[in-house]
């Protein structure tokens, strides 16, 4: 024990006469494990995490295809890929195909229904309501699930049926969030959707429903089926449980272990084929069922997201190799360094092992120090990452949806195993085979000149780690050049001191008639706020990543068509122009005749360039006039062209959903958001604040996949070139050291200093050309991966290939640039005197 603190503390204080040297190490391995097991924490939540049920192997997903395209009316839909190859499933059904599905299923095996809600009012007495993300689900979801209850009871069977009271099931998170972990929860009144519910449960800490990875909104409240009319109803659509063509359920089986995921899969099949509706009545071909693995619940993990993240693994992996690469590079330099110190260590006495385990331990505590700052680095950046990742993937929910990244074991042993691996190998190297020689032999041979190695494998390393950055810079280019391009587009308003949030009447008792009042006072409270320039309506804001759109017939031909309902005012509210005629104005209320403003491209497309004020398009059964034109804006995102669109008046084009409330305003909206949560309060003790939202974070969201791996690639780049810069410098100048004597004839001779600096130089360009040589190709190949994510540039763009290639050896140039000046300046007869 005595030997190994001492090893310990002489090891500490050799490193901190070292410090550059040390700082470099650590980093390199800290900010390759702390990356790496930061991406594969979000990446095993998103791909490999099953649910926190019991035995999760057993679910299955019930999904569908069919050949011919039924007359169904879809909620909330999902494609699922398939994974034995083929055409997309679809994952809905109608609540009569649910219940012969049910009815049919195999002995043992429990069928259950759940439909995702993206947003519940929900308040508990007199406290302002809340947004959370909801399931409705049928009384055999958690029984068939076996979901863990932290308080209470699950809702049963018995809670789903017409006439029973209405009741609850928190999940944790919500409880903690939205109620501070209160353990009397349980038995309290709390109103969803202004509905009176009992609270009965609260559910384990790690269920969050059936999307772990956040796909879905995380299911805050869990309400029975049989609520559906109350929680989600509109007084001029039917229950959705009773009209036989709407697809609005998701149904899962749990398949027990020695049942046949086939014969159950054919017997709902039969069921399936046996049940009227529209997918054997309309179509020409009868449906295909099929069992997907649902151990991750109603996750859709489509492939092209699934190859961004483990594009990312990727991307982590290369900064890990780097830096591994780079930490070995340094160990066999430094140890070809301390040759002479590890002989004169042995002449005088120092043993063989001494030695060797000196080394080791001096490789096991910077293996240790880089893994410990590593899991550091991880830990203060896996919630970051996290969001960078979900949200550029699409991914946005209430609360905590994507689950917890906590950091990987795993991963965190693998990288430290890695670097240890790396400095144990590379640092000992030099030292077997110093150890291997007599000492006075060994120093005979460095007097002849003929001890000092030559760094082939730390050459080797170089060029490797050169060739491995390539593809970092390159893709750090393409999207430096993307997020450049994203910028330039014209936008045709001003987002800067624009805000919003969502309103939905919806979640208030309200009957629809009365839904235009609600929305036009709480415009006039928000409007007057301090603060507050103007405010008024927008069904879906812009470049929110949301549209309506659909197709209608002029003159005998078809055309695609964008919807947007907006309030009074919304033009002058965003900054746009109005081209010709008027905008829409509080005249253009529910009962008044419906009217719209047509954007520029509408008139050219529609049109034909024509003045189309005082046209009336046929836009299914509504008849609108057009009444005015405004200047083009980009509406789903800035990649998309811009598209014929149709402003209609917000209150008569109500929707599903409530609309967003816009407001200009001056200033920080911090101290905002208590005066508007008061006025929303005051206007209807039901309706929730879920938070403003200003305009240029709604455009950073729908970039958010260029802006990760922006922001990645372009930090790792960085980090690759420092790196490489870091080994090569080293290289180069344990190379001039090496070579201090033929430099020193070579000057004595009559060799010029340029040309001392260019045999050094040639060098280092020599080992960047090995690497580009190996790099580019790499990088050519990936290009395939990112072509959908680049804008404005192919993923094989030759000139940003170029200018990393060029990049690259000004790096290395400039990191040989210092040993090469100090052979150039070498003082020839002190040089051959000391030698």
């Amino acid at each position: 024990m005595g030997g190994g603190t001492g090893d310990v503390r002489y090891t500490l204080r050799v490193l901190r006469r070292s410090p550059g040297f040390t700082l470099v190490a650590v980093l390199s391995l800290a900010i390759g494990i702390g990356a790496s097991t930061s991406i594969f924490g979000v990446v095993r939540t998103l791909l490999l995490t099953p649910l926190p049920v019991e035995s999760p192997e057993e679910l299955a997903l019930v999904t569908w295809r069919s050949q011919s395209n039924p007359r169904t009316s879809n909620m909330g839909s999902t494609d699922y890929p398939d994974p034995a190859g083929g055409p997309s499933l679809r994952s809905n059904f109608s609540s009569d195909l649910y219940r012969a599905l049910e009815a049919e299923a195999p002995t043992g095996v429990e069928l259950f229904a759940f439909h995702f809600v993206r947003g519940m009012s929900v308040a508990l007495g007199d406290q302002p309501a809340v947004m959370a993300g909801g399931a409705l689900a049928t009384g055999s979801y958690f029984p068939a699930l076996g979901v863990e209850m932290a308080l209470g009871r699950p809702i049963g069977p018995a809670d789903d049926v017409a006439g029973a009271p209405p009741v609850a099931v928190l999940s944790h998170a919500f409880w903690m969030r939205a109620f501070g972990g209160d353990p009397d929860v349980v038995g309290r009144t709390v109103r969803v959707n202004a509905v009176p519910a009992e609270v009965v449960g609260v559910t384990g800490e790690g269920f969050r429903g059936m999307s772990m990875g956040g796909f879905f909104p995380a299911t805050d409240i869990t309400v029975p089926l049989s609520l559906q009319p109350r929680v989600t109803g509109r007084d001029d659509v039917e229950p959705w449980d009773r009209t036989a063509s709407f697809f609005w359920l998701r149904i899962m089986a749990r398949v027990p272990e020695g049942t046949s995921w086939d014969v159950t899969e054919q017997t709902l099949q039969g069921a399936l084929r046996g049940t009227p509706s529209p997918l054997v009545e309309e179509v020409e071909h009868a449906p295909e069922l099929r069992l997907i693995p649902g151990s991750q619940g109603a996750q859709p993990v489509r492939p092209a997201m699934a190859r961004l993240l483990y594009l990312l693994l990727g991307v982590v992996g290369s900064v890990l190799l780097i830096a591994c690469v780079n930490l070995a590079s340094l160990m066999f330099a430094r140890g070809v360094a301390r040759q002479r110190e590890l002989a004169v260590r042995r002449g005088i006495g120092g043993g063989r092992s001494r030695i060797v385990r000196q080394l080791m331990v001096e490789s096991l505590v910077l293996a240790g120090a880089g893994t410990a700052l590593g899991i550091v680095l991880g830990l203060v950046g896996r919630r970051l990452l996290r969001g960078l990742v979900t949200s550029s993937l699409g991914i946005g929910s209430f609360g905590d949806a994507a689950g917890s990244t906590a950091l990987d074991p795993l991963v965190v042993g693998a990288g430290a195993l890695l670097g240890a691996g790396a400095t144990l190998l590379f640092g000992l190297l030099p030292a077997l085979k110093i150890t291997q020689l007599d000492p006075m032999t060994w120093l005979r041979l460095r007097a002849a000149g003929d001890a000092s190695p030559r760094l082939t494998l730390g050459r080797v390393l170089i060029a490797l780690q050169i060739a491995v950055s390539v593809p970092l810079v390159v893709g750090a280019g393409l999207f430096l050049r993307t997020a450049a391009n994203l910028g330039a587009v014209e936008l045709g308003f001003e987002p800067r001191g624009i805000v919003t949030f969502r309103l939905d009447p919806g979640f208030t008792d309200l009957p629809e008639e009365e839904h235009p009042r609600l929305y036009q006072e709480a415009v006039a409270a928000l409007g007057a706020l301090p603060g507050v320039r103007s405010a008024t309506l927008l069904e879906n804001a812009l470049l929110g990543g949301i549209i309506s759109n659909s197709s209608l017939e002029i003159d005998g031909e078809r055309h695609l068509v964008y919807f947007n309902a907006v309030g009074p005012g919304l033009f002058e509210t965003l900054g746009m122009r109005l081209l010709e005629g008027r905008g829409i104005g509080l005249q253009d209320g529910r009962d008044a005749p419906r009217v719209g403003v047509v954007n520029e491209t509408a008139v050219q497309e529609l049109f034909g360039g024509a003045s189309p004020v005082g046209r009336v398009l046929q836009l299914g059964s509504r008849e609108v006039e057009i009444v005015g034109v405004v200047n083009d804006t980009p509406y789903r995102s800035r990649r998309e062209p811009v598209g014929a669109t149709v402003h209609e008046s917000a209150f008569q084009r109500l929707g599903f959903g409530g609309h967003q409330v816009v407001m200009r305003v001056d200033g920080p909206t911090g101290p905002l958001e208590p005066r508007i949560r008061e006025a929303i309060r005051r206007i209807h003790p039901d309706l929730p604040f879920p938070g403003l939202q200003s305009q240029t974070e709604i455009i950073a969201e729908t970039g958010a996949r260029e802006r990760i791996f922006t922001v990645l690639l372009t930090l790792f780049g960085g980090f690759a070139l420092l790196l490489a810069s870091i080994g090569l410098h080293g290289v180069t100048a344990y190379a001039v050291t090496r070579r201090t004597r033929e430099i020193g004839v070579r000057v004595a001779v009559g060799a010029r200093p340029g040309q001392i600096l260019g045999l050094v130089l040639g060098q280092v360009v020599l080992l960047a050309g090995l690497g580009l040589l190996i790099g580019v190709p790499a990088a050519l190949a990936a290009g395939p991966l990112v072509e959908s994510l680049v804008y404005g540039v192919t993923a094989t763009d030759p000139a940003t290939v170029a200018l990393a290639a060029v990049t690259m050896l000004g790096v290395a140039v400039a990191a040989g640039m210092l040993p090469a000046l100090r052979a150039a300046r070498m003082d020839v007869q002190k040089t051959l005197r000391t030698e």
